[in-house]
């Protein structure tokens, strides 16, 4: 018997697709359940029997699939948890960037830089950290020209001139980087472990809600599993595989959530859910079992929120058929986070139902977020470190 107190997921990203690296330094995800599992095609045969019995089941396809439930927290580099976010986005990062020496002048809501505006781009959501005023906070860019630095705020700067640092965080926008990752489910207590190779993230499904930890859902596609039923050292079962734990960092939650805006303004919103599906499809071949690549679809991006009614807006906006944009940023007590921004989207259902007495009224929205020209992507995503 196995205790799911006992369960560890491990992966590592292949470099050949469907093949574990040798000697993998394997990265410890923290999980709140998994399955993954075989995937196994079958066929009845037709022929007739005049005993009636059936012939045979024909085995015509083996591959893997599943889902790996989490919490989001912060995640370096090349940890589990941001190895996945990267195979989501299908993109590398841009390295983050900091400006020390920027200044205020107050009056508008431009940032001046020291060292030019080449490592900054519309859309970026940047954090300036000033001793004036209220002018601390994250704001997204909405324009770049010469050394001004141009954002979204609800009012002007107060100026500063001597204690300004402006951070763009590590980016990744959507893109065409095809990622494919060995994942181990190991039993501890069993000392027995099923090793699934050539995964793809298909979709991340990301919840966020007030008075709740911030979940979200993995699912891959996967081309097959093995099966390891002796342990080949301590708690080890791909060869020569070390196992790295993911960095103690706090949960994040609805208290993570410093700024949350839909065109252009801040907004007492209660839940938003960020659903992303790359349309993952496995590949097969003539005379080969399972898969042999995976085809990536369209970058689809869909999602939901609630939030207390105030005025027409979203309600006008879907009726009008005009297009938004939507971000928000997930940041824990330590300052280290993740924000999402989608620069163009369309509201796919609006409205505010009422659903009886003593409650509030809620505007329940759709959306689906679809190219940004200027900014070139879908989804912009960054981390804060």
């Amino acid at each position: 018997m196995s205790d799911s107190n006992r369960l560890r997921v491990s992966l590592v990203k292949e470099t050949t697709f469907g093949t574990t690296p040798s000697s993998p330094a394997m990265q410890v995800l923290q999980v709140t359940g998994q399955s993954m599992r075989d995937r196994v095609g079958y066929q009845q045969s037709n022929i007739i029997n005049d005993d009636r019995n059936v012939e045979e089941l024909v085995r015509l396809s083996k591959s893997a699939a599943g889902q790996l439930p989490f919490e989001l927290m912060f995640s370096p580099t090349t940890e589990a948890l941001e190895l996945l976010l990267g195979g989501t986005m299908c993109s590398a990062e841009t390295a983050v960037y900091t400006d020390e020496s920027a200044t205020l002048a107050g009056g508008n809501k431009e940032i001046t830089t020291s060292a030019g505006t080449s490592n900054v781009s519309v859309g970026d959501i940047v954090y300036v950290d000033s001793d004036a005023g209220s002018n601390a906070g994250y704001y997204k860019v909405t324009a770049v020209t010469g050394s001004a630095v141009t954002v979204e705020a609800d009012a002007n700067f107060t100026a500063d001139a001597t204690s300004v640092t402006m951070t763009r965080a590590a980016r990744r926008v959507n893109g065409t980087v095809e990622d494919s990752f060995t994942i181990e489910v190991a039993r501890l207590d069993l000392g027995k472990a099923q090793i699934f190779t050539g995964c793809v993230v298909n979709t991340l499904d990301l919840t966020v809600a007030d008075e709740a930890i911030v979940t979200g859902t993995f699912t891959f596609e996967a081309a097959n599993s093995t099966f390891q039923d002796s342990d080949l050292g301590t708690d080890q079962f791909i060869a020569s595989a070390t196992y790295t734990d993911a960095t103690d960092h706090p949960v994040l939650d609805s208290l993570s959530v410093p700024e949350i805006r839909s065109a252009g303004s801040s907004f007492p919103a209660k839940q938003i859910t960020l659903n992303i599906n790359n349309n993952v499809v496995a590949r097969t071949e003539l005379g080969k079992l399972g898969a042999q690549s995976m085809r990536q679809g369209e970058f689809n991006v869909t999602g939901s929120f609630d939030a207390y009614f105030e005025d027409f807006t979203e309600m006008q906006s879907y009726a009008d058929n005009t297009t938004g944009a939507i971000w928000f940023a997930l940041i824990d007590a330590n300052s280290r986070g993740y924000t999402f921004s989608l620069p163009t989207v369309k509201f796919s259902d609006a409205g505010a139902d009422v659903t009886g007495s003593n409650t509030d009224t809620m505007v329940s929205v759709t959306y689906q977020a679809t190219l940004n020209d200027t900014e070139d992507c879908t989804t912009r995503m960054q981390r804060w470190a």
